[in-house]
């Protein structure tokens, strides 16, 4: 591994870090891309002169978490940059649509935001330069401090290189109000609990609440997430896709049995919100208002919590065990250089920033991440921190049991994201959760009808 060296930061005041998390419900069009474009750029020609003057130009998804790591970003390169203009555009519309039309044109920034559903289409398209060849000509850097899994969310499967720095070490991870479950008289969650404890424990929490839901899943939105019914399945054993993603696996038994065991929660169980109620402020304001006794989601929501709980006890803990293993959805946003960056190796200096220690330590002080660098696992900045959260760490190690949604669908039949496949499976949960269907019978149509757009794309 190369030698590190911190990036020295000048005195830099980050203020009103507003945040929120990346939600799960970000929609864009399925884009078919079926010829794969290589872009290299040639980094390390020359360090940046620091009196230089010229523009960067910089598109972002501009939801609060995003702007809040940006603004990291910005004030650490503009520290050491300063007469270098950063200009930052939010997007609009459907991004991916919009990437693909702005690389036809040849006019793409020099960095573009991206994320773990963008990387296949975006590298096959030829959109992003490849960060191998910055890393390799930077000393003050190296990509093998980032654990492998986070890593892997900028990457291609069977593809060399890295497309993306990511944002935060992004699992999906239990928020729960300890003063609920104690004032219940039921036990207090911990790392070690199994979904089976959980739901027990549920119902004490609903029979002597009545109007509070415990599992804080469901409403309008978020219930189809891959990363919450994905890990049941995997949990029992199954798997969606064969692994050369010619069969869909949805209704093997395996797959059924968590699939089953997932939708008992709403059909058996009855711990969780009915899907279609409508609540006043989302999942998000069921739980700051006491009315949820759960929350599934990551780390990104720590600072909302943080600010706007005040009237009772709450913390973290890891996902709740199924039967087979523990596991739970994974996945991040992040940055990388367009093929089309005019300045790729100052676009190299903004993005670092995110994967230096600084930059980690920044983002886990404001409550806005969890560090992905492995020689942070044992940072004295985590001894440190101020509670709420006091169980900050179940997201670190909650990072080592997270799986990513299968991203090797072929694109006319889109991903578990957006397209067909994201559609076919909605209905399937909500015929099986409204009780149309048997779990087995919606997911044996589900599958037929994924594996006809398999069949005819192969």
């Amino acid at each position: 591994m190369k030698q590190k060296s911190m990036l020295v930061l000048a005195l830099v005041v980050i203020a009103s870090l507003v945040l929120a998390a990346c939600q799960p419900q970000t929609i864009v069009k399925t884009v078919e891309v079926t010829k794969e474009v290589v872009v290299t750029a040639a980094p390390g020609a020359g360090a940046i002169d620091p009196n230089a003057k010229f523009q960067l130009t910089y598109l972002n998804v501009c939801f609060p978490s995003s702007m809040a790591v940006t603004d990291l970003m910005l004030a650490a390169f503009g520290a050491k940059y300063p007469n270098i203009d950063v200009k930052v555009d939010c997007a609009q519309g459907d991004y991916a649509e919009g990437i693909f039309a702005q690389a036809a044109a040849g006019n793409l920034p020099d960095v573009v935001f991206s994320a773990d559903l963008f990387t296949v289409p975006f590298v096959n398209a030829g959109v992003l330069l490849d960060l191998e060849q910055f890393d390799k000509a930077d000393e003050s850097f190296s990509f093998d401090d980032i654990y492998p899994n986070i890593l892997a969310l900028g990457q291609v499967p069977g593809k060399p290189g890295t497309y993306m720095i990511p944002a935060s070490w992004d699992s999906v991870q239990m928020y729960y109000n300890k003063d609920l479950f104690e004032k219940s008289g039921a036990p207090v969650p911990t790392d070690e609990w199994t979904w089976d404890d959980l739901i027990t424990a549920c119902k004490v929490v609903q029979e002597k609440n009545p109007g509070v839901y415990c599992v804080g899943n469901g409403g309008t939105e978020g219930w189809d997430w891959w990363a919450y019914f994905i890990p049941w399945i995997v949990g029992h054993g199954g798997y969606p896709v064969s692994e050369d993603f010619k069969t869909s696996t949805f209704s093997s038994p395996e797959s059924l049995a968590g699939i089953q065991a997932y939708v008992d929660l709403w059909t058996k169980h009855k711990v969780t919100i009915p899907i279609g109620e409508q609540l006043p402020s989302g999942r998000d304001g069921c739980f700051i208002a006491g009315k949820c006794a759960t929350y599934f989601m990551i780390p990104g929501l720590m600072k909302t919590f943080r600010e706007k709980i005040t009237d009772f006890t709450w913390d973290v803990v890891q996902m709740p065990a199924l039967p087979k293993k523990r596991v739970t959805g994974m996945g991040t946003y992040g940055y990388g250089i367009s093929k089309d960056s005019k300045n790729p190796q100052a676009a190299w200096e903004l993005i670092k920033f995110l994967a230096s220690p600084t930059g980690q330590r920044l983002s886990l002080t404001n409550y806005i991440g969890v560090p992905f660098l492995k020689s942070m696992a044992d940072d004295p900045v985590y001894e440190r921190l101020q509670p709420p959260p006091q169980n900050i760490k179940a997201f670190l190690k909650g990072g080592e049991i997270g799986i990513f949604p299968p991203n090797g669908y072929p694109p006319k039949c889109g991903s578990l994201y957006a397209g067909l496949i994201n559609q076919t499976i909605r209905t399937a949960l909500e015929e099986s959760i409204r009780g149309v269907k048997t779990v087995e019978q919606a997911f044996k149509d589900a599958d037929a009808e994924i594996q006809s757009c398999l069949d005819t794309a192969q």
